[in-house]
């Protein structure tokens, strides 16, 4: 067993280090039929704000050599209709479900997290940090996030995760996510140009060094997550001081990916 939260009162056992990052798993039932989800430690869902989202308006996405870049602006139905729509399945799943908290005001944190709380079945949650947030935001949005009693996991942007673990934990973070994407930009074939996130294998160079970093900064547990897209991938952030991982691109063309790795890291 794996834990992610050994210092909350409840805690995080998972029964394998290996995760689906947020954003590209839905909200746990969508690849029910690709996947095994029993063979995953944890389903971490799509964003999830207090209001709806209608997110970025098209183009949101422009392959490259390199991987893509992707913004969808959150999009989300809003914490009412994601209950209404996936707690029951949340119930039947087998796993825990770690909801993932878009960046959003303070109250508004405050309340949604609340209504999550209260089904019941959530067994933890995940606060995205603003591409630039300071050590004072970041603070800041976990004492919201910290609201709930449910364990707490925080997503690090990836510029900014060395400057800002410290404080995330300092205010009650169980463990901390390395990294979210890093932002950058690419001209789609309409001639407009997409800001967003960067996904692809190059991605897990750019985190390595930075999870190192976090690692000699922080004492709780670490979550590698961006440009895993086989067994070697996975291992190496295990090396490097994660506990577990998070699968993102590579679900998106191969869902299969997710049992292949499970099964090797078991």
């Amino acid at each position: 067993m794996i834990e992610l939260a050994p210092y909350h009162k409840v805690g995080l056992s998972l029964s394998g280090p290996l995760m689906p990052a947020a954003g590209c798993f839905g909200y746990g039932t969508e690849y029910a039929g690709l996947v095994d989800v029993g063979c995953l430690g944890a389903v971490v869902t799509n964003p999830v704000s207090l209001r709806p989202r209608r997110g970025t308006s098209q183009p949101r996405l422009v392959e490259t050599s390199w991987g893509f870049v992707l913004n969808t602006g959150d999009q989300n139905p809003g914490v009412r209709r994601v209950i209404q729509r996936h707690a029951a399945a949340w119930k039947r799943i087998g796993v825990p479900v770690i909801v993932h908290l878009a960046p959003d005001a303070l109250a508004d944190i405050a309340r949604t997290v609340g209504a999550l709380e209260g089904t019941g079945v959530v067994a933890a949650l995940e606060i995205d940090l603003p591409d630039n947030a300071s050590p004072a935001e970041a603070a800041r949005l976990v004492a919201a996030a910290r609201q709930s009693e449910l364990p707490l996991l925080v997503r690090l942007p990836l510029a900014q995760a060395v400057d800002t673990s410290p404080a995330c934990v300092e205010m009650g973070a169980d463990a901390l996510v390395v990294a979210a994407p890093p932002v950058a930009a690419a001209r789609h074939s309409s001639g407009q140009v997409v800001t967003g996130y960067l996904y692809g294998p190059a991605v897990h160079a750019l985190v390595l060094p930075i999870l190192l970093d976090v690692r000699s900064q922080v004492d709780v547990p670490l979550i590698g997550c961006g440009g895993i897209h086989n067994i070697a991938d996975a291992r190496t952030f295990l090396d490097a001081g994660a506990v577990a991982v998070q699968v993102d691109s590579a679900i998106f063309s191969d869902p299969s990916v997710l049992g292949k790795v499970a099964d090797s890291l078991r």
